[in-house]
């Protein structure tokens, strides 16, 4: 079955002898629900000329209001993710009002890059949605990372604490990990699927900061902020010109009404010195839809980060700026 991340397009694409028009119905569903049996969306087109016959349609953005991550729940053993972080969509391709074949895919809220190419996908049996290559870096307690498993097999997750786990169905699972190098395979044998490296930082000066959000792979990615922050507030309000209350007015009125204010916090954190790589999760960071600080929603204000490296930059140490995504008087309506 294939996977696809549906914040690049995805095309379907019909091009069959004697084509004058194509259709596809699409059919979206979450794990634990029934499989529709009427088109949740119906897509039709006639072709441009009888010199262009091929019609593609872009269905990934279709999958979208189907996968609504929130928030990460840690665990401590290897347990199914949220089934809202993903879900299924069946396209059933048509040409001239006749059925042609039809194929099911496993959406991930993430994304390709320009230079992957068009129409991105894999089939891999297990899929880490992560960059296992990249370090990661804890202060206390469990992370985890999100992983896809499609086998219905016992699997060894194995590191500081060995889990054997059973998947009686694919699905998205949490791996947990604290520090340690961990790896996952089927049962404890040689062969391993991927391995990770996480290490746990002590910070003694400094109140480290928690900062979870959805990566390029649409998986949950944990980014530890380790040295100073500072915050702050933007305030924004309207005003008007009130008339005075009688000719001799009174002096302690003024002459603006200020209304509508609102204020919203902000705060910069800094990572701390890092690998080279992690680049990558700041890059993911900035173009993320969904941000956590501390189990708190947030913006990424920063809009812009320079690569750095060893040679250059000696140690390296991103800032980024966030603005927490509510205002500080609760006027929810």
């Amino acid at each position: 079955m294939k996977k696809i991340f549906i914040r690049s397009p995805y095309f379907i694409e019909i091009d069959e002898v004697d084509q004058t028009s194509a259709k596809i119905e699409i059919f979206l569903w979450n794990k634990g629900t029934t499989e529709p049996t009427i088109p949740t969306y119906t897509l039709s087109k006639n072709i441009a000329s009888q010199l262009q016959t091929l019609i593609a349609f872009n269905v990934a953005n279709y999958a979208k209001e189907y996968i609504k991550p929130i928030a990460p729940v840690s665990v401590s053993v290897p347990t199914e993710e949220n089934v809202k972080n993903w879900c299924y969509m069946k396209i059933v391709r048509y040409s001239n009002d006749v059925e042609l074949d039809d194929e099911t895919f496993v959406c991930f809220n993430g994304y390709t890059q320009y230079l992957d190419g068009y129409n991105q996908s894999t089939e891999d049996e297990v899929v880490p949605l992560i960059n296992p290559n990249i370090n990661l870096t804890t202060f206390s307690g469990y992370n985890y990372i999100d992983v896809w498993i499609e086998d219905n097999q016992t699997y060894l997750w194995e590191g500081n604490n060995d889990n054997f786990f059973t998947t009686s169905t694919e699905g998205l699972w949490k791996l947990p990990y604290d520090y340690d190098r961990y790896r996952l395979s089927i049962d404890g044998t040689s062969e391993y699927f991927f391995t990770i490296q996480t290490e746990q930082l002590c910070e003694v000066k400094y109140t480290p900061i928690t900062c979870k959000f959805i990566n390029r792979f649409g998986g949950w990615q944990f980014l530890t902020f380790f040295k100073a922050n500072s915050s702050g507030i933007d305030v924004t309000s309207k005003d008007f010109d009130i008339l005075p209350s009688s000719i001799n007015y009174n002096v302690l009125q003024g002459q603006k009404k200020v209304f509508n204010s609102q204020g919203k916090q902000k705060i910069k954190c800094n990572t701390g010195w890092v690998d080279e790589n992690y680049f990558e999760l700041i890059q993911d960071l900035l173009l993320s839809e969904t941000v956590l600080l501390d189990n708190k929603p947030v913006t990424v204000k920063s809009q812009s980060s320079e690569y750095k490296t060893n040679i250059k930059d000696k140690n390296i140490n991103y800032e980024i700026e966030f603005e927490y995504n509510f205002g500080l008087i609760n006027d929810v309506i």
